[in-house]
């Protein structure tokens, strides 16, 4: 058996995974159509499919703090077609068939619902849209798992307002995470909405985007302190201790989403393996920004040091794309977050 069959048969997690970030062009062309929305410079499927399909590629000397702020232009634009809770449902209907072509059985995935909330659209409708979906995924062999996640560049009173809203539903969603643009956004700005999560129960995760300012700051609090104590691990995770990563600190996260410059420091390094947190790398998409060369010897380095990691596939209906339009996903590993 060759290596490409090889990772296609193998069973998979997906841990790193935005779910607005698998909005297809077809999908969004039907959202477009469906609620009467123009697409600037787009009269057709076909047109919107040749903006999809153009990569980010790397380029010598490129400003790679820039790739994200120009990528979440792009990112958070392309959402505005959804509204309905039809709309996040079959979103994330489309990700689970997805994810069951490529055999991935288990998913957390992220959403983000101040980038919907701030356009008018309902709390309840993005969950209901995409509680709907989850309830499907059994039947594609896929066991999915949300991830609230708090947009960072947002202010502090937006996402205790969110976490809040939140709180009806705090049974269905495991953990709380943080995305968006990190420059000068560290997580400690969002700690009171982190605390709050973790009275509910939830675990606690956070960005820590690749060559940003203060990243290894925001690592070391991330790992350290964000959110406070940590619950003490649920008896399926002691007795299965083999499956479950146990974080050995009192306080911090209970793991480290990106945070691939914990490999430029032998103090980081040394930290998040004391710490026992694992790390979500999504090195697809940073050798576009920031070039293979860069990338692949410190996900080497974590992985020899003994950092527990997993590969996934982030945005990846806007990061790679075959020559037919499928999405293609890469992710393999342990669970972090399972119930």
């Amino acid at each position: 058996m060759d290596i490409t069959n090889f990772v296609s048969e193998l069973p998979k997690c997906e841990q790193h995974l935005h779910i607005e970030g698998t909005l297809t062009a077809e999908r969004r062309w039907l959202c477009a159509q469906a609620n009467r929305i123009d697409i600037p410079g787009v009269r057709s499927l076909e047109e919107l499919k040749k903006q999809y399909l153009t990569e980010y590629l790397y380029e010598e000397g490129q400003d790679a703090t820039r790739y994200l702020q120009e990528f979440l232009e792009v990112y958070y634009a392309s959402m505005n077609v959804l509204l309905t809770e039809d709309d996040f449902y079959h979103l994330a209907l489309d990700y689970i068939k997805v994810a069951r072509s490529q055999n991935i059985r288990y998913l957390e995935a992220f959403f983000d619902p101040q980038a919907h909330t701030s356009r008018g659209v309902g709390f309840d409708t993005v969950m209901n849209g995409l509680l709907r979906a989850q309830k499907k995924a059994p039947m594609y062999g896929v066991q999915v798992q949300w991830i609230l996640c708090i947009v960072r560049d947002m202010s502090a009173d937006s996402a205790l307002e969110t976490i809040r809203q939140a709180e009806p539903y705090k049974g269905k969603i495991i953990a709380l995470g943080l995305d968006s643009d990190e420059h000068n956004n560290p997580p400690s700005k969002f700690q009171e909405t982190f605390l709050i999560a973790r009275s509910y129960g939830w675990k606690i995760t956070a960005h820590c985007d690749v060559d940003q300012k203060n990243t290894h700051d925001h690592i070391h609090y991330a790992v350290t302190q964000l959110g406070g104590k940590k619950h003490k691990p649920a008896a399926h995770e002691i007795e299965n201790s083999e499956l479950y990563l146990t974080p050995q600190l009192e306080s911090g996260a209970d793991r480290i989403d990106h945070g691939l410059n914990v490999a430029d420091k032998p103090e980081l390094l040394e930290l998040v393996k004391k710490a026992n947190v694992g790390l979500t790398l999504c090195p697809m998409g940073y050798q576009k920004h920031l070039g293979p060369h860069n990338v692949f010897p410190k996900v080497v380095r974590l992985h020899r040091y003994g950092i527990p990691i997993t590969l996934n596939s982030d945005d990846p209906a806007y990061l790679v794309y075959s020559k037919t339009g499928t999405i293609l996903g890469v992710a393999e590993g342990a669970a972090f977050f399972s119930n």
